[in-house]
C-alpha cells in the first residue's frame, strides 16, 4: 500500500467520523428513553446583578423568600381570547395570561393544518406564564385567572391584583400587542402599587419570572428523531447556543441542565428545524434562564430582579415564525444567526438561491435540486476535466510505476524518489485525482445545512420521496440494524430507503471508472470500500442531499466516458498520422 493509498484511507476514515459524530450521533438519540438517573447538577455564571435603586433597607436580605398571592374578591371566569391575523392565529387564555396555541397560517403541517408552535401537557408552564420566583424553583402551571381588556382587534391586556408579604396590594398587567402580517409582536409587563407604601418582591432575588416553554412545535417537528432544538442567546453580535438536544431535546450525560447569566444581552430564543421563536427584552439587566431537566422538555426564563418601589414597566418584542433566512433578515438583530452553516454562509446562500430559483419556474423542489446539480456540475466542469485527464495518464504510467516498484523493491526510499521522478518528468499530479471529491466536499456540507433546515421542503415530495428534508423511507422494520438502526425506549427500529441504494451504485461505477491508475489491490480497495462507506454515511441524510449526490455521480460517470471518448478518439488519430509522417521523412 502506498502513500497516496494510505491518504486516501485516512481521508474517508476521517469523513466518516465526523458525520458519525457531528450528524448522525445526535439524531439517533432515544427519543422515549426514560431518565435513568436525576441530575441535579446546576451551573450558574458568577454574577453581580445589577438591580434597580429600591431604596432597600441594610437589613433586607435579597435571598429572603415571600409569598405572593393574588388578591381580588371578583369571581374571574375562565375566558380565551382569539387574535387573527393575516400570518398567525393566536389564543391566549386568562388563566395564567399565558398563550395557548400559536399557528402560523403560511405553514402546513402533515394534515394540512397550519402548523401549531405551542404544545403543552396539563400542568405545564405555558408560553408567556409569569411567576414570581425564579425559573429553577417553579415546578407546575399557573392557572390564576385574570382579568381581559379589550384594547382593539389585535390588542388584549390582562390584569390581577395581588399583595406581597407586607400585604402590600399591587396590580400585574400582560398586553400583547400583534400586528397584521407582521411575525414580530409585543408584550408588555407592568407593576403598578395600589396603596401608598412601595411594593416589595423578592423571592431568591427576583420579583418575578416570565417563562417560555415547555417544547417548540410542530408535534410533528417534535417527534421527528432528525429535529435538533437549540436555546441560547445573542450577545456582541454572536449567537451563543447554551443547550442542544436531538428528537425534543434529550440531553448527554455530560450536559448541565440548568443554566442562569445574568446581564445584558441582545436577545434569547430556542429553535428547532423549522422554526424559531426569539423575545428581545429592553436595555436592562435581567436573569436569564434555560431550564431542561425534564426530560423532552425545555424551557427559558426571563427575571426582573428584585424590586421595591411603585411601578415598573418591562417591554419585549417577540419574533415567533419560520427558520427562513429572508424573513429573519427582514426582521434585523442578526436573527440569521440561529441559522447553520456560518462557515460556509456564502456556499449556502448561493445554492438556497439557485434552488428557489429554479422551483420558481419548476414548482417542484426535486426538479430544482437536479437542475442545481448540473449547474454545479458545469461550473466544477474545467477542474474535473483537468483531474480526470490526470487519472488516465496515471493509468498510462502504471506499467512504468510497476517496473520501477519491481526494480527497486528493497530499497523503499530509492522507489519513492524514483515514482515522483517519473510523475515530475511527465508532469502529473498524483494527487490530480482527488480533487472532485475535495470540492465536492464543501458543497456537500453546505448543502447538507441547507437542506436539513429548510423549511420550504418540509412536506414536498418528489417521485416515491414523501419529504425532500428527511431519509426517502417507504417502510421500517422493527429491528436495530448496526449502523442503520436507531431505538425508541427499548424497541429497536431500522427505516428502508431506497435512494441511497441507488447511490451507493452508482458510486460504484463511477469507482471501477477512476480506479484504472492503481494497482490491482488498491483498485480493489477503493472501488468498494469507497462506495460502502458512502452507503453508511448517507442513509439517514436528507433525501433531498441523497438525489443530490446520486444525480452528480450519474453526471459524472457520463463525464468520464465522455472524456475517455475523446482520449481514444485523439489516440487513433495520432496512431493513423504517425505512419504518414514517417514516410514524409524518407522522401526528404
Amino acid at each position: 500500500m502506498d502513500k497516496n493509498t494510505i491518504i486516501a484511507v485516512v481521508v474517508i476514515f476521517l469523513i466518516v467520523l465526523v458525520f458519525q459524530f457531528f450528524f448522525l450521533r445526535p439524531r439517533l438519540e432515544e427519543k422515549g428513553a426514560e431518565v435513568q438517573e436525576q441530575i441535579t447538577e446546576e451551573q450558574k455564571e458568577p454574577e453581580e446583578a445589577a438591580l434597580e435603586d429600591t431604596g432597600a433597607e441594610a437589613e433586607e436580605k435579597p435571598g429572603e423568600r415571600e409569598e405572593i398571592a393574588a388578591f381580588d374578591e371578583t369571581i374571574v371566569e375562565s375566558e380565551v381570547v382569539s387574535v387573527e391575523t393575516n400570518v398567525y392565529s393566536v389564543e391566549i387564555s386568562n388563566e395564567g395570561a399565558s398563550i395557548i396555541s400559536f399557528r402560523l397560517k403560511e405553514y402546513l403541517d402533515q394534515n394540512d393544518e397550519p402548523v401549531e408552535l405551542v404544545e403543552y401537557d396539563d400542568g405545564d408552564v405555558r408560553p408567556f406564564e409569569v411567576h414570581f420566583d425564579r425559573l429553577r424553583d417553579i415546578s407546575q402551571g399557573d392557572r390564576t385567572p385574570f382579568q381581559v381588556e379589550k384594547i382593539s382587534d389585535t390588542a388584549y391586556s390582562f390584569y390581577r391584583d395581588f399583595q406581597d408579604e407586607n400585604g402590600e396590594t399591587f396590580r400585574f398587567s400582560k398586553t400583547y400587542v400583534f400586528t397584521e402580517d407582521e411575525y414580530m409582536f409585543d408584550l408588555e409587563l407592568k407593576l403598578s402599587a395600589l396603596g401608598e407604601e412601595d411594593v416589595y418582591l423578592n423571592n431568591d432575588s427576583v420579583a418575578y419570572s416570565m417563562a417560555w416553554g415547555p417544547v417548540l412545535g410542530p408535534i410533528s417537528v417534535i417527534k421527528n428523531r432528525y429535529n435538533i432544538t437549540t436555546q441560547g442567546y445573542h450577545e456582541n453580535g454572536r449567537y451563543r447556543k447554551v443547550m442542544r438536544g436531538a428528537a425534543g431535546c434529550s440531553l448527554r450525560r455530560s450536559e448541565s441542565r440548568y443554566v442562569e447569566i445574568s446581564r445584558i444581552i441582545d436577545w434569547i430564543g430556542v429553535s428547532n428545524r423549522y422554526f424559531f421563536i426569539g423575545v428581545l427584552p429592553d436595555m436592562k439587566n435581567y436573569i436569564y434562564s434555560f431550564d431542561q431537566r425534564t426530560q423532552g422538555k425545555y424551557f427559558f426564563g426571563i427575571s426582573h430582579p428584585y424590586f421595591r418601589g411603585e411601578e415598573f414597566e418591562d417591554n419585549f418584542k417577540i419574533y415567533a415564525g419560520p427558520k427562513q433566512r429572508k424573513l429573519l433578515r427582514q426582521y434585523g438583530n442578526n436573527f440569521e444567526s440561529v441559522m447553520s452553516g456560518r462557515v460556509l454562509k456564502p456556499i449556502v446562500i448561493f445554492l438556497e438561491f439557485m434552488i428557489k430559483a429554479f422551483y420558481s419556474f419548476t414548482k417542484n423542489y426535486g426538479l430544482a435540486i437536479i437542475l442545481m446539480t448540473v449547474v454545479i456540475k458545469i461550473i466544477l466542469h474545467p477542474l474535473t476535466h483537468k483531474s480526470f485527464q490526470s487519472m488516465r495518464r496515471m493509468s498510462a504510467l502504471q506499467p512504468k510505476i510497476t517496473e520501477i516498484r519491481e526494480k527497486y523493491k528493497s530499497n523503499q526510499q530509492q522507489m519513492n524518489r524514483e515514482i515522483q521522478a517519473l510523475y515530475k518528468r511527465e508532469k502529473i499530479n498524483p494527487m490530480g485525482g482527488c480533487l472532485p471529491m475535495i470540492l465536492q466536499l464543501p458543497i456537500f456540507y453546505a448543502l447538507y445545512t441547507l437542506l436539513s433546515g429548510m423549511v420550504e421542503l418540509r412536506n414536498e415530495s418528489f417521485l416515491w420521496i414523501k419529504d425532500l428534508s428527511l431519509p426517502d423511507t417507504v417502510a421500517t422494520i422493527r429491528a436495530s440494524i448496526p449502523l442503520l438502526g436507531y431505538k425508541l425506549g427499548n424497541q429497536g427500529y431500522t427505516d428502508i430507503n431506497i435512494l441511497p441504494f441507488i447511490m451507493t451504485g452508482t458510486t460504484l461505477l463511477q469507482s471501477k471508472l477512476t480506479s484504472g491508475g492503481q494497482s490491482a489491490q488498491q483498485g480493489k480497495m477503493m472501488t468498494y470500500l469507497f462506495p460502502l462507506v458512502f452507503f453508511f454515511i448517507f442513509w439517514n441524510m436528507p433525501s433531498g442531499l441523497v438525489l443530490y449526490w446520486t444525480i452528480q455521480n450519474v453526471l459524472t460517470i457520463g463525464q468520464q466516458y465522455y472524456i475517455d471518448y475523446k482520449l481514444k478518439k485523439k489516440k487513433s488519430l495520432s496512431a493513423e498520422n504517425v505512419p504518414v509522417k514517417k514516410r514524409a521523412k524518407k522522401r526528404r
